[in-house]
């Protein structure tokens, strides 16, 4: 898979995307999708003017795929539970996430906040720009694996109710579906499956605090892979930044929804 560079959504790329028309049909579609693949030749055609603006942005929250490849020999189960050997090609992809240092700040850096219990794990390629199926348009090199989580809503703290919404992330998963991510990835497969470095690992069955960034109708994405998603042993700790728990989202909604969320069994004080 070719190196890519990506930026990662944030509130202040919205602002800069309705200020700078100028440079509205280059990035257009790349917000919506939330990632961008940078091309030099594209950004010398934004006035200078505007340039350093856009430079502070895109440097702040950008991710590049790691040149560095692994070669595995997996023990994966196919769909009739039998044992099946693979020889797969890994390539991580890194990334320098914005985080988010406070509640507050990663509270509005969402705009979709839920309790959801994972019922299913599947993989799709999706366009870069558009975050959808690709197209005939669709090149190779905006073509990428995307994990698709489904997830039914228990509560929701930020966003539309729904009884179910489904959740992606940039990258496959190591050692595990390795038959459903081949297949998904279709004749790219021979590039290997990408994995995004530090992706937390979600499992069906299991239910999670889940703080997402979604564009217009598009599917939902982590907001980074530290503070993205909570698991619930432990509502009290702290995210891998040391900044935010579980329970100072909650009850940043307010207090009745700390109570609310102790009254389901969850957790005891």
């Amino acid at each position: 898979m070719k190196n890519k560079i990506y930026p990662i959504l944030t509130t202040v790329s919205l602002m800069l995307y309705s200020i700078l028309n100028y440079i509205k049909e280059i990035i257009e579609k790349s917000i919506i999708a939330g990632l961008y693949t940078g091309k030099i030749g594209m950004i010398m055609k934004i006035k200078l003017a505007l340039l350093a603006a856009a430079v502070l942005v895109l440097a702040s929250c950008s991710a590049s795929q790691n040149p560095s490849s692994e070669n595995s020999s997996v023990v994966d189960a196919d769909m009739n539970g039998s044992s099946v050997a693979y020889e797969v090609d890994y390539n991580t992809m890194s990334a320098d996430w914005p985080i988010y240092k406070d509640v507050t700040e990663l509270t509005e850096a969402a705009n979709v906040i839920l309790l959801g219990k994972v019922t299913d794990i599947s993989f799709q390629v999706l366009d870069d720009r558009t975050a959808r199926p690709p197209s005939e348009e669709t090149e190779e090199w905006n073509r990428s694996l995307n994990t698709i989580y489904d997830v039914d809503v228990i509560t929701s703290y930020k966003g539309d109710s729904l009884k179910n919404i489904k959740v992606r992330m940039l990258g496959g998963q190591k050692g595990v579906y390795v038959e459903e991510q081949l297949s998904a990835l279709g004749e790219d497969a021979k590039n290997g499956i990408p994995i995004m470095e530090g992706m937390p690992e979600i499992k069906i069955g299991e239910t999670y605090l889940f703080v997402l960034y979604q564009y217009k109708d598009t599917m939902p994405t982590l907001v980074n892979v530290g503070q993205g998603v909570y698991e619930l042993h432990d509502p009290l700790a702290k995210d891998q930044y040391s900044f935010v728990s579980p329970k100072d989202i909650i009850s940043y909604f307010g207090k009745d929804k700390w109570e609310e969320f102790k009254e389901k069994g969850m957790v005891s004080e």
